[in-house]
Formats: structure tokens, C-alpha cells, sequence
């Protein structure tokens, strides 16, 4: 039996080719499509340097009773297994040099239907139209060492099976990286997302590790009964919120810093976040802002810098809710001080949750209490 599949193995792996794309004419095709229109799977499209702009109109596969839909696209991918690769994303450019601005009917760079089962796109750069890379269900996607730049959507998807992110730079966009249901086990690692967002809709197991999100309204939002984790993450001076966890998401925080936003961390709308080992740097309006939601953070650094550390919104029906914040470091060694940075229960009735904060990190003997603030703690 062994020697009898061993020679199929290899007339198998002998079939894959690489079709190469050259401006000067000196590849198999100067027009990516033609290339891709040539391919079989398991085959290699390799694009030299240079900017492609040549675009065609494709319309979509239906699934199901989906309706057709039609616009233009500069690499249509209908072959079920295929990898186009790059010359670095400093050198192989496609889309247009100035944005067009427009709406979903403008061109997308890299399109699939749901026939394809595995498409890898590697080490080029997506600039000016509306959607970079949109992954249909019905396969994988894999993402590594690309650029987006001035697009509406950087890398949308919709693959119930596994989306990979990799050292990826994404800029001037509204959403770096988007996703929809069914969409489930997304990884982004090692990207940057620079005036643009994450965000994550009816998304099952989606994880953020070792990314940095700089000068967006919000760096990375989990929403509509999304699931997953972000770990070894930085977020600096976005201007709303650093990270949001709506509409009933379930997620975890690990190793992160998030700092320079109005709100650093914003739960709401039935969400859960537990979290360990972040550094919350203030906030304008307030470090963390919760609604309606469960969270527990311990092992932290929570920091004050003029809004309430703190501010708990909604809780309107009983019975009183506790949020377990207790053992994290909140830049001082006085409880009275802690709770006079905190907006619960004891401020307003009509919230029905309250924060526990004790024990904190680098507590003191207790001493008599002398203050509004010594007071306030004492009812906790």
C-alpha cells in the first residue's frame, strides 16, 4: 500500500504550478486576473513589482436564495485552493493611487466565492477602493505581511471555518479588519492598525494578540453576542473608546495597555469581560465605563487621571450586582481615595451594582476614618 500511494503523493504535488505576473512582460501574464482566470488549485500566482489597476466586473455565486450581485473587482478568485504572492507590500501595489471615496458598489481588490475552500494572499499592498480582501463563507483565508491603505474596509470576512491575520499594517481606514456571521475562529497577531478599528459582529472565537491600534474613535469592538480574546495588545489615543464589548459579547483581556482615550474600556448591553495583567492609563470621561454587564479584572493596573476611574451606567432593576475588581493596583494606597474614584450604588441608588475593590494592591493597615471619601468606603 505504501509504495503504491507514495507516487500519487508526488504526481499530486507535481500537478501545483506558478504562474508568474510581470508589468514588463517578462511572466506568463502582465494582468493578475489573467493569471488567476489560468489558475487550478493548488496552484501560485507570484505578481512582480509595480502598481496593478486593471479591474473587471465579476458577479457573485449565489448561496442558497442569496441574489447575484455585480462590481467591479481587480482579482476576481473562483479556483477552490489558490496563494498569490507579492513582492513585498513596498513593492507590489494594487488599486489606484488617490482614493475615489463612493459606496459598496465601488471596486474591491481581492474578491472570493463561496467555491473557494483556501485562499492565501501574502507580502503586497491593497491601496483606494472600498474593501481590500472579502472572504465569503465557505473557506479559510489566510493574511500575512500586506498593507491596506485609504480603503473603506481593509480585510472583511465571513469564513465559518478560519481566518488568519499576520503582520499585517493597516491605515486610514474605517475598519482594518472587519467580520460578520458566520464567521468564527478569526486570528489577528502581530498587526497595526493605525486610524482604524477591529471590529467583530456575530463572531465566534476571535482573537487579538501582540497588535497596536493608534488614533482611531475605536480601536478594537466585539458586538452582537461576539466571543474571544485580546492579549499582549497596546491602544493609544483613540477618541472614543480604546476597546468596546457590547450586545451581549463574552471576552478576555490579557497583558494589555490601553491608554489615552476618553474611555479606555467599555462594557455594556448583557457583555462579560474578565481580564488580568492590564495597565487601564485613565481616562478623560472614565478609565472604564460599564452597562448592564458583568466584569471582572484582577491583577491590573487601573489608573485615575480626571473622570471617574470607574463609572457604572444603567444596572436599572434589582437585585444589587457586584463587579469583582478587587486585587489590582490603582496608583495609591488609600481605599477612601479608591472609592471616591468609583461611580456605583453608593453615589446613585438607582444603579444596581455596586464595584468591590478590596482587597487592592499595595493596601494599608486600615486607620480611623476622617473623610467623605473614608465614609463612602466604609458602606461598600
Amino acid at each position: 500500500m505504501f509504495l503504491i500511494l507514495v507516487p500519487a503523493l508526488l504526481s499530486g504535488s507535481a500537478d501545483a504550478r506558478t504562474w508568474n505576473v510581470r508589468k514588463d512582460g517578462t511572466g506568463d501574464y502582465t494582468v493578475i486576473q489573467d493569471a488567476v482566470d489560468r489558475a487550478a488549485a493548488g496552484d501560485t500566482i507570484r505578481i512582480g513589482p509595480g502598481r496593478f489597476e486593471e479591474k473587471r466586473p465579476f458577479t457573485s455565486v449565489p448561496v442558497k436564495t442569496a441574489e447575484k450581485w455585480t462590481f467591479d473587482v481587480f482579482v476576481a478568485v473562483t479556483v477552490s485552493d489558490l496563494t498569490i504572492i507579492g513582492s513585498g507590500a513596498d513593492q507590489t501595489i494594487i488599486g489606484w493611487p488617490t482614493t475615489l471615496g463612493g459606496g459598496p458598489d465601488q471596486p474591491k481588490i481581492i474578491c472570493t466565492t463561496p467555491l473557494v475552500a483556501r485562499l492565501v494572499v501574502e507580502d503586497l499592498a491593497m491601496e483606494n477602493v472600498f474593501n481590500g480582501i472579502y472572504r465569503t463563507e465557505g473557506g479559510t483565508l489566510e493574511v500575512r505581511r500586506c498593507r491596506t491603505l485609504g480603503c473603506l474596509y481593509g480585510v472583511t470576512t465571513w469564513s465559518e471555518i478560519e481566518t488568519l491575520i499576520e503582520d499585517c499594517h493597516f491605515q486610514d481606514i474605517d475598519y482594518g479588519v472587519i467580520s460578520f456571521y458566520p464567521a468564527q475562529n478569526l486570528t489577528i497577531s502581530q498587526c497595526e492598525f493605525a486610524a482604524c478599528a477591529a471590529a467583530f459582529e456575530h463572531t465566534a472565537s476571535a482573537s487579538v494578540a501582540n497588535c497596536s491600534f493608534i488614533r482611531s474613535p475605536v480601536g478594537c469592538q466585539f458586538a452582537s453576542n461576539s466571543s474571544g480574546t485580546i492579549f499582549g495588545s497596546t491602544f493609544s489615543n483613540q477618541t472614543n473608546v480604546g476597546v468596546v464589548v457590547a450586545t451581549g459579547s463574552d471576552i478576555a483581556l490579557a497583558s494589555n495597555e490601553i491608554s489615552g482615550s476618553p474611555i479606555n474600556l467599555r462594557v455594556r448591553s448583557s457583555s462579560t469581560v474578565v481580564g488580568w495583567d492590564n495597565l487601564l492609563h485613565g481616562g478623560s470621561f472614565a478609565t472604564i465605563s460599564a452597562s448592564n454587564s458583568d466584569l471582572q479584572l484582577h491583577g491590573c493596573q487601573i489608573m485615575h487621571i480626571s473622570g471617574p476611574t470607574v463609572k457604572l451606567e444603567g444596572y436599572v432593576s434589582p437585585p444589587l450586582r457586584t463587579l469583582d475588581l478587587t486585587n489590582n493596583f490603582w496608583g495609591t494606597d488609600s481605599a477612601s481615595t479608591i472609592a471616591s474614584w468609583i461611580f456605583d450604588y453608593y453615589d446613585d441608588v438607582r444603579i444596581n451594582a455596586k464595584v468591590q475593590y478590596e482587597p487592592f494592591l499595595g493596601q494599608p493597615v486600615a486607620t480611623e476614618t476622617t473623610s467623605w471619601g473614608d465614609l463612602k468606603a466604609l458602606w461598600r
